[in-house]
């Protein structure tokens, strides 16, 4: 008997053994056929949980948690099976069950190190960002000398905004793990969020050094230039998002992109990429493809701006990308961001002929005398577009947008009449949280596209925004804007100088001299918009100098 028992666990070792090695292998599929054909693997929860390992990493969840189940029934404190069980519910989105599955583990085993980061990740998935870093300071208590702990604490202090404590832990995780490009590039990220830009980019060159191919840090290293007027390089690196995921709707034609050729007699189609602020800027090159000699310039373009871009000079056909079927054949095709590189834009040469949009006529008609007669009118946005379809819009979303009450004092102001530019589910009706009498005038109920807002703005004497693509609509209309940035602002307002902007001459910024400090930005708008009022006395001329 004692025999039988022996050669069950001799032959139960030994498949496991084998399956454990085709599974460090990366053979997952084998691993598990094995397993599968094991009658001891039923019995044995080291083997269940392995088959379970298996089915996550081919991605076939459901069976994972099952076999995790079973594992812990035969063996209700085996650590592992608690762990993968966690794994496999986060992956299913069901986090609380998860956060469970991993506060198992640690009743069972409390100094585990890799329990208290996973609890961490999955507290920070459910946005208990506090609790999170309490978890990752854990694990690091547990495991002082884990790089991967370190990096995964200054993820999270990112994400409170805490970057000086960030820095301090990417500095000690690249100490740990001086050749992983990713922790290079993490440190670079927190620098860039306090304002050391030099230090930044020299993180950011070790990245790449490391790991030429790290696409994010190419690409942040782009923006970092960028705004660091070195656009010429920039805009070389900012190439790289053809290699990201994700940032744009990839021409789904055969045309071949254009890389500078010659255009004189050609036909040429630009497709619009990334959000509405970036297609507003960047359309200004349109008609410079025209100058050099086309027979045919199509844009692309999302059909919230298909009215307004008609107007572009230079363009014959505007498409939306709603509608592929539309596209006809070109000679050449192009991003519409990548037109800064092909034509070699540097500071100096950013062309700013302005303006380079126009109200469509039968748009101006519609809107004109709709606004209050007389008085100094001023336009409002404060908040972007949620984005939550993407966690970092969606995070950068929140450094930009204020809520309308965070405006009162500049609806306080007097002699200005205020009319909201706001759209958005969330957003817009945020103007009935404001007392009564400082309500600005909303008609944006009845804007259906960006050459609404347009013919609209057109009546303004000024607008004051957060960083929206109402500021790029302003800028490209000529009409005096006033741009609330954040304190990492975006690369195209530029880090450092004075106030004004390269891309829109008639623009003003208001920049955050402290993370997060939105109030004093406020009250020097407020104070700038009084002087404005004053010096219009006693006459008021069509257009506000920045």
């Amino acid at each position: 008997m004692q025999e039988e028992v022996r050669n069950a666990a001799d032959t139960s070792l030994t498949a496991y053994s084998s399956a454990e090695t085709l599974y460090r292998r990366g053979q997952f599929a084998d691993a598990l056929a094995l397993l599968d054909r094991s009658s001891l693997t039923h019995t044995q929860a080291p083997m269940l949980n392995l088959a379970a390992a298996c089915c996550l990493a081919l991605g076939r969840v459901a069976e994972a948690e099952a076999y995790c189940h079973r594992a812990i029934d035969i063996s209700p404190d085996f650590i592992e099976a608690h762990n993968n069980l966690g794994i496999a519910l986060r992956r299913s989105g069901r986090f609380r069950e998860a956060e469970t599955a991993y506060r198992r583990v640690l009743e069972i085993r409390p100094d585990q190190a890799s329990a208290h980061t996973n609890l961490g990740r999955i507290l920070e998935t459910q946005g208990a960002l506090d609790a999170a870093r309490a978890a990752h300071l854990r694990a690091l208590e547990c495991d002082p000398d884990e790089a991967g702990a370190h990096t995964n604490l200054g993820a999270c202090c990112m994400q409170l905004g805490r970057f000086g404590e960030a820095e301090a832990v990417f500095r000690r995780a690249a100490s740990l793990a001086p050749h992983d490009a990713h922790v290079h590039f993490n440190l670079g990220t927190a620098l860039k969020k306090l304002a050391r830009f030099d230090e930044a980019q020299a993180a950011y060159r070790q990245a790449l050094t490391l790991r030429p191919d790290h696409v994010d840090a190419r690409l942040n290293l782009a923006h970092l230039l960028l705004g660091m007027g070195q656009m010429r390089e920039g805009w070389a690196l900012f190439e790289a998002r053809h290699e990201a995921g994700g940032w744009f709707d990839r021409p789904r034609t055969g045309i071949p992109m254009w890389r500078g050729e010659p255009l004189a007699g050609k036909s040429l189609i630009v497709w619009t990429e990334q959000g509405f602020g970036d297609s507003l800027q960047f359309c200004r090159y349109l008609p410079m493809l025209k100058a050099q000699g086309l027979a045919r310039l199509t844009f692309v373009c999302r059909s919230a701006l298909r009215e307004l871009f008609a107007t572009i000079d230079g363009v014959d056909a505007c498409i939306t990308v709603e509608d592929p079927a539309a596209v006809p054949s070109h000679d050449f095709q192009c991003l519409l961001m990548s037109l800064p590189h092909r034509f070699g834009t540097t500071l100096e040469s950013v062309p700013a002929a302005l303006p380079y949009l126009r109200v469509p006529r039968e748009r101006a008609h519609a809107w004109r005398d709709r606004l209050p007669a007389g008085g100094f009118k001023v336009g409002l946005v404060w908040a972007g577009d949620p984005r939550h379809h993407a966690a970092h819009l969606h995070a950068v979303d929140r450094l930009r947008s204020l809520s309308a009450q965070a405006y009162l004092p500049i609806l306080r102001v007097p002699g200005a009449t205020f009319v909201s530019l706001q759209k958005g589910a969330s957003t817009q009706p945020e103007i009935d949280t404001l007392p009564p009498a400082l309500r600005p005038v909303d008609m944006m109920n009845e804007v259906t596209d960006f050459a609404d807002t347009a013919a609209i703005i057109e009546q303004l004497d000024l607008v004051i925004t957060v960083d929206t693509s109402v500021a790029h609509l302003a800028g490209a209309l000529n009409r005096p804007v006033w741009i609330l940035s954040r304190y990492d602002g975006c690369w195209r307002w530029l880090y450092e100088g004075d106030d004004s902007s390269p891309w829109y001459p008639n623009a003003r910024l208001f920049r955050q001299t402290r993370p997060g400090e939105w109030d004093e930005v406020i009250e020097r708008v407020a104070a700038a918009l009084r002087g404005a009022l004053k010096a219009q006395c006693p006459r008021r001329p069509s257009r506000l100098a920045p």
